[in-house]
């Protein structure tokens, strides 16, 4: 199946969200989250951390959120007045949201658009329109089929839900015409989800056919004559006005009048001194940890390792340094799940170009109270140097000889759930142990192959912390085998 045209690295990226279809898909996909005072915020958290996880992910130059107006103010509500008259009242639960969440995307430095009159769909359409023409590459961030009639070789629809981006071919695939002519199809069909009438007893597959049978809804009922079967033919007669009103309403408009310029929609940095007291006091600690740069002087690794019982394994490492972030991820043929969280500690180490004060997080206590608990009496009693003294031997001794160029502190969290940094880590981890199963493991692939190339951080000075104590414990029993 040919995929869409794949966006390359070297031209300029915008992101279009569809900050409605977004809200109500954050709102019913996490329920009965609120404040400790009864404030409702599930789909406040939920579409904060999916704008944050499409930002980490795909790392747009250009952003936008594209809001709708009040259902009654639409051009369509007054040509048609039952117009999405289908559909439930916005919940109460969640109008009190929508202001915070409209708060924190300013907070977060992302332009919002609205304009009366029209529908999040015409901001887009014509946003991507417009700059497309201008040679980037455009995404629209959606899950409503009614856009895919603005797709074309430069604009592609993304589906964060699914996990796929529909380009020129999927559009073919699912409504059986080119973009240009969806409209033309759910004109005769209808649409149920927006209460378009279309012509009754004909249905997407039917209209398909006969568009591209015939070329455009005019000129099906232009030569209606020519349509099989007789309930069809008169029904494309009594209704070809209501045919015509649907694709009206079914196509989306270019011509929205909006004065931004392509700088305003650049990518900013969030605005902290806003976003992480409104997170406090929504009591969404976990995102506002996710947007707390480290202290000055700090380095912070986050670090995570996933491996099957049997196959291979990867590894997935985020570092944080004043508002600069870098991930690296990568896998090995056959490891075990202890290899994969010491190798991801090792690859995140390496790849500090100066000496630095670094703080690992991890959730392998294997890894934490090894370091901090384990490794000086291993070194001290010589059984790191030993042949088969501990297990791993090997990558102990390389994060012995990395603990000696850093000032570190190893520090455990708990598991995956809620920690935006470790969940970072953990999909990096299983995508490259996913990634590397797919494919025929390379004779030498004994170490781990980066996806990154190493000394990704800028030098900088580091801050110089004395060596912590060095104190007395029981080697013998260091409890390693226990959590092997």
């Amino acid at each position: 199946m040919p995929l869409p045209k794949p966006q390359t690295e070297s031209c300029l990226q915008l992101y279009l969200l569809d900050g409605s279809s977004y809200i109500y898909r954050a709102y019913y996909g996490m329920r009965a989250l609120a404040t400790t005072a009864g404030l409702p915020t599930n789909a406040v958290y939920g579409f904060t951390r999916m704008l944050l996880h499409l930002i980490q992910k795909n790392r747009p130059d250009y952003l936008a959120v594209v809001f709708d107006r009040p259902r009654a103010e639409s051009f369509r509500k007054e040509l048609y007045s039952d117009y999405k008259a289908n559909r439930d009242d916005i919940p109460d639960d969640l109008a009190r949201q929508i202001p915070y969440i409209k708060q924190i995307v300013q907070a977060l430095n992302i332009p919002a658009l609205e304009a009366p009159g029209f529908e999040a769909d015409d901001l887009i359409a014509t946003l991507a329109r417009r700059f497309a023409a201008t040679e980037l590459e455009v995404t629209v961030v959606t899950g409503d089929k009614d856009l895919m009639q603005i797709v074309d070789e430069r604009i592609t629809l993304l589906d964060t839900m699914k996990g796929k981006r529909c380009g020129p071919q999927q559009v073919v695939e699912r409504f059986g015409v080119m973009p240009a002519l969806v409209p033309d199809v759910l004109g005769l069909a209808g649409d149920s989800s927006d209460n378009i009438p279309g012509v009754p007893g004909i249905g997407e597959k039917t209209a398909a056919e006969l568009v591209s049978r015939f070329g455009s809804l005019e000129k099906v009922l232009e030569w209606k004559s020519l349509v099989n079967g007789k309930k069809r033919r008169e029904n494309l007669h009594t209704f070809a006005d209501q045919a015509r009103l649907s694709k009206i309403l079914a196509t989306v408009s270019y011509n929205v009048e909006l004065e931004i310029c392509l700088d305003e929609l650049k990518k900013k940095t969030p605005n902290g001194a806003e976003l992480i007291p409104l997170l406090h006091e929504l009591e969404l600690e976990a995102l506002a940890v996710a947007f707390t740069p480290p202290p000055a002087g700090l380095v912070e690794l986050y670090s995570d390792g996933s491996c099957s019982s049997s196959g291979p394994g990867g590894y997935g490492v985020l570092l944080r340094y004043g508002e600069h972030e870098k991930e690296l991820s990568g896998s090995v043929s056959t490891s075990t799940s202890q290899r994969m969280e010491l190798t991801a500690a090792i690859r995140g180490l390496e790849a500090l170009k100066n000496r630095s004060t670094v703080r690992v997080f991890s959730d392998s206590q294997y890894l934490v109270r090894g370091m901090n608990e384990w490794l000086r009496g291993w070194i001290r009693t010589g059984r790191l140097d030993t042949p088969d003294g501990v297990a791993n031997q090997d990558l102990w001794k390389q994060l012995a000889t990395l603990a000696d160029r850093h000032q570190i502190d190893w520090e455990w969290v708990r598991g995956h759930a809620g920690h935006p940094f470790n969940e970072r880590c953990d999909r990096l981890a299983k995508q490259a142990a996913e990634a590397a199963g797919q494919e025929a493991a390379p004779a030498d692939a004994d170490e781990p192959t980066p996806k990154e190339e190493n000394n990704l951080l800028p030098n900088r000075p580091a801050r110089q912390v004395p060596f912590r104590d060095d104190s007395e414990f029981d080697s013998d029993a260091d409890g390693q085998l226990l959590l092997c």
